[in-house]
């Protein structure tokens, strides 16, 4: 799949190159192409990220350091419609990682109403659903890391509202497979799951992208809630993380706010993961690892801020923080299978073309409760077009 993928880009450039196409396009907007009859039409987009970190550790006194560079992200994109413009598809494909992301065809049968079949993301926490291409720093948080519940394959549903003039209302559902998209095998039950996000000052000029770069004349606020249920997970972050040879049911609740105005943005979330079953222990014995594993449960949360100034250089500030809960072995022990992290964020950003090219570079301090205490440093360049 890969080497195809790769091979029809490859034909596709060349093909443009030889006929010396004048394209009728803009920079980040991708390359596109449409049938005569308006039938089927395609977009082609390439996003790299290269990216460069530097750690240091605080271990036994003495401070260690340790460096890092690669290609953190690298997709190829196709989306367009089929038949007519209500029936649209998304693809994406991850040449770093060699597996396909995205694949997904959505239909639009009313003003209001969207049904998307296939693979892709859960409605969940904010952070996760904005593309890693529309962040305010160079990675998502900490927080992210433990309590999103990223993509499954499955049944979407999609809907919005409106209250008065203004006040917009959407309600997004889903009925999924509950084993992620990698790491796959079958489960006896599927996951649900559900949320409700409302805009009470309307619509946003960038609601799922970090920062103001839109630059909101009036105040303009989000907030969502949602959760889901994952019946017989298998791994350790319901649909991402380690397998492990055991089910449990898996609940996943977030919450958050997003606040934006004239270069001026701010978003907090919170999230949780528990055991519903409490018969259930979220200590098991794999066989299969040779030795004891643990489901991650527990809470935590991420709260960021930037300022976005009128030369496109913006400032940003990012505390997060995962508390797992205190897990007991299959010994009757207390252990500390995970331990609570706590991170300081300073970021840089520079947009060149909004997030379509851009310089970020972040530092974090990371407090954790047992192992060695951690500076991290992050520069990378988002190229997408």
């Amino acid at each position: 799949m890969k080497k195809v993928l790769a091979l029809s880009m490859l034909v596709v450039l060349s093909t443009m190159s030889f006929a010396q196409i004048n394209y009728n396009g803009s920079f980040g907007k991708g390359i596109r192409f449409e049938t005569e009859d308006g039938s089927f039409g395609l977009k082609i987009g390439v996003r790299v990220q290269p990216r460069w970190d530097f750690v240091v550790l605080e271990q036994d006194g003495v401070d260690h350091f340790e460096q890092q560079a690669w290609v953190a992200r690298g997709r190829l994109k196709f989306d367009g419609f089929m038949v007519n413009p209500d029936l649209r598809y998304k693809i994406e494909f991850d040449v770093v990682g060699g597996y396909v992301r995205d694949a997904m065809v959505k239909y639009r049968f009313s003003k209001h109403s969207d049904l998307w079949f296939g693979q892709g993301k859960l409605p969940g926490n904010r952070e996760r659903v904005v593309s890693s291409g529309n962040l305010q720093f160079v990675n998502r948080s900490i927080f992210n890391n433990h309590y999103n519940i990223d993509r499954d394959v499955g049944i979407q549903f999609h809907h919005f509202f409106e209250i008065g003039e203004k006040f917009i209302i959407k309600d997004m559902w889903a009925l999924s497979s509950g084993t992620g998209i990698r790491n796959k095998q079958f489960k006896p039950e599927p996951s649900l799951t559900g949320k409700i996000e409302l805009l009470p000052m309307g619509k946003f000029k960038g609601l799922y992208v970090s920062g103001d770069l839109g630059r909101e004349e009036t105040l303009k606020m989000a907030i969502a809630f949602s959760a889901d249920y994952n019946m017989g997970s298998y791994k350790t972050l319901s649909h991402i993380g380690s397998t492990v040879n055991a089910n449990r049911d898996l609940l996943t609740l977030n919450a958050d706010i997003l606040l934006k105005l004239k270069g001026w943005s701010f978003m907090t979330e919170w999230g949780m993961r528990s055991l519903p079953n409490q018969s259930e222990n979220a200590v098991i014995y794999d066989d299969a690892m040779q030795g004891t594993a643990a489901y991650y449960t527990g809470w935590g949360l991420n709260a960021q801020t930037g300022y976005l100034f009128k030369n496109n250089w913006e400032v940003s500030l990012r505390y997060a923080f995962t508390t797992p809960d205190d897990l007991v072995s299959t010994e009757g022990s207390t252990k500390n299978f995970y331990e609570q992290q706590i991170d300081h964020t300073i970021g840089v950003s520079k947009y060149i073309v909004g997030h379509k090219l851009k310089i970020q570079a972040d530092v974090t301090y990371r407090d954790k409760a047992i192992s060695p205490n951690e500076t991290i440093g992050r520069l990378q360049m988002e190229i997408h077009f």
